[in-house]
């Protein structure tokens, strides 16, 4: 959550906050700056204070890089990101304050953290998988425009409510709230995750894996709340449902959305390969053994989820590594 899902959120807000205020993007010494801080807090993980030192002066830089963006700009219509992000930063303070000092809520202030994730991804993913969808549909169905009830659906009430619900159940999670009251939240939290996935049209994209692979990864959101309202219930372990949450939602996001923004930013044509969709696919995987291991208590699920993490993020490596060291394609075709 610090730091894979925290550097794949820098580099996704960073990016993205270019096109929102059409300012130039984030680069030099800041840039260089907050990479260093993320470093620190990886490579002093057995030292709790600089762990702190490093993490902490990471999610400020970024939230302070985001706010004088955001703000310079006056896009008012991005300040809620500014507000999950400083709630991460908070979030990520507790985690290491209870470390040093009250380990015994160390857990609530890690699982803060994972649902203020979640809540990221369900509020700029409402946003991109629908458009991304919408401008894929539009051109396959070229000559002829697809009509409305064929697109996406705009925001509207549906995807409000699903917002809602998800900060909601957070909130009695979080709590410790009677699971009388938790599991019939749970139950209507992932019921309109699941409408909303439903009006993005996700059963019209199966023939372009780099689009599918963004439904498939949300998904995840509603099967791991799924899973959690069970783990309330008694059912399976919570940690399945952090399983599903972690290694299915939240990683195949990074990956999904990492891999268009390669394309995208390096002036290649966004079409998927081989290679991404075995690792989107061995994600999934990884993920449905992890959350098998967790329901079973069989440790050698736990060595077949590993290896296929690790099959994933070498498919995703050996694609995307030249991608990203080679110069644009837009760059090469310059005198």
């Amino acid at each position: 959550l610090m730091g894979l899902a925290g550097a794949a959120i820098g580099g996704f807000l960073l990016t993205a906050v270019a096109n929102w205020t059409g300012r130039r993007p984030v680069s030099g010494l800041p840039l260089a700056l907050l990479c260093l801080a993320w470093l620190l807090g990886r490579l002093s993980i057995h030292s709790p204070v600089l762990a702190m030192v490093g993490d902490q002066a990471y999610w400020i830089g970024l939230w302070t890089l985001m706010a004088i963006e955001i703000v310079s700009a006056r896009n008012r219509r991005n300040y809620k990101v500014l507000l999950v992000l400083l709630l991460l930063t908070l979030s990520d303070s507790a985690f290491h304050l209870t470390e040093l000092f009250l380990p015994a809520y160390q857990q609530q202030a890690l699982w803060a953290m994972l649902w203020l994730v979640l809540l990221l991804i369900n509020v700029i993913g409402g946003r991109v998988i629908p458009a991304f969808t919408g401008n894929w549909l539009r051109r396959r169905a070229s000559p002829r425009m697809p009509g409305a009830d064929e697109l996406p659906a705009a925001h509207g009430v549906v995807d409000v409510a699903a917002i809602c619900a998800l900060v909601l159940f957070a909130l009695a999670v979080l709590s410790g709230l009677s699971p009388i009251i938790a599991v019939p939240l749970g139950t209507l939290c992932c019921l309109l995750q699941i409408w909303r996935l439903s009006r993005w049209k996700f059963y019209r994209t199966g023939s372009d894996p780099l689009v599918w692979m963004m439904h498939l990864s949300y998904l995840w959101i509603p099967i791991g709340i799924g899973l959690w309202t069970l783990g309330l219930a008694g059912v399976v372990p919570t940690s399945a449902a952090v399983h599903a949450l972690t290694i299915g939602a939240i990683t195949s996001m990074i990956l999904s959305i990492g891999s268009r923004a390669a394309l995208g930013h390096t002036g290649r044509p966004l079409a998927s390969h081989p290679l991404l969709t075995c690792a989107i696919v061995l994600i999934s995987v990884a993920a449905v053994i992890r959350i098998a291991a967790a329901v079973t208590g069989l440790q050698s699920l736990m060595g077949l989820s590993a290896l296929a993490w690790m099959a994933a993020f070498l498919c995703f490596a050996v694609r995307y590594v030249p991608i990203l060291t080679q110069p644009s394609v837009d760059a090469a075709k310059q005198p």
